[in-house]
């Protein structure tokens, strides 16, 4: 007879057996690919704010007739505004497919009468808008401003004097100083009279160039647009 309590020789195989095997484990979940996870996440986030957005304007195709509301931060182009011209009528903006709108000064005459004479025929309309906010230099009344004009023989288009800095700026010159291409250096402000910006036919803002930059540097650009 063997011992009281002894354990047979086959359980005991088969609990050396069973301690050998491995439980199968439980299948690992695959993580999604990156870039779905980063959609995922983006999806999560709410939404900012549309006073929060950035103020980015592109040049669509179709375009909200929002300049008689002057709400100029929904424009997308400058085909949407309108400006009194240098008689007092109210002009609208669409009519020119090709521009360049600068604030007047005197050294700058000579120059863009000459850019206008050659390149009139190709498409390209100066848009002068006369300014007193920089150290007074323009405190005459819009018809001695043509009259002034008159002695360079002017042949492109002018408009009423106009504020281009401060809530009482003109809403054109608000709209062209925050696009993506017209924004200036240390601050978007107009620095001096002498400052243009280049609008091609959609009527976006391409370029804007500094207060010490002569019409004629632009001339270099203008094959781009015509």
């Amino acid at each position: 007879m063997g011992r009281a309590g002894a354990r047979s020789p086959g359980r005991r195989r088969q609990r050396c057996q069973s301690r050998g095997r491995r439980r199968p484990r439980a299948p690992r979940r695959r993580k999604a690919p990156a870039c779905r996870r980063r959609r995922a996440r983006r999806r999560r986030k709410k939404p900012c704010p549309r006073s929060l957005r950035p103020e980015i304007h592109e040049c669509p195709e179709s375009q909200d007739p929002c300049a008689s509301r002057d709400d100029w931060r929904c424009a997308r182009s400058m085909h949407e505004f309108s400006a009194k011209d240098i008689d007092g009528h109210m002009v609208n903006l669409d009519k020119y497919r090709w521009a360049l709108a600068w604030g007047k000064t005197e050294v700058n005459y000579t120059q863009l009468v000459d850019l206008h004479a050659r390149y009139a025929e190709c498409g390209l309309r100066i848009l002068a808008f006369p300014c007193n906010q920089f150290g007074k230099q323009e405190p005459g009344s819009n018809e001695e401003i043509k009259e002034f004009a008159a002695g360079y023989n002017v042949k492109f288009d002018m408009f009423s004097k106009i504020c281009v800095n401060g809530d009482d700026a003109h809403p054109l010159w608000k709209w062209m100083k925050i696009q993506p291409k017209g924004k200036g250096i240390l601050g978007n402000a107009i620095k001096w009279n002498f400052t243009k910006f280049l609008i091609d036919k959609n009527g976006c803002v391409v370029k804007r160039y500094g207060p010490m930059e002569e019409p004629l540097v632009i001339e270099k650009d203008l094959p781009h647009y015509f």
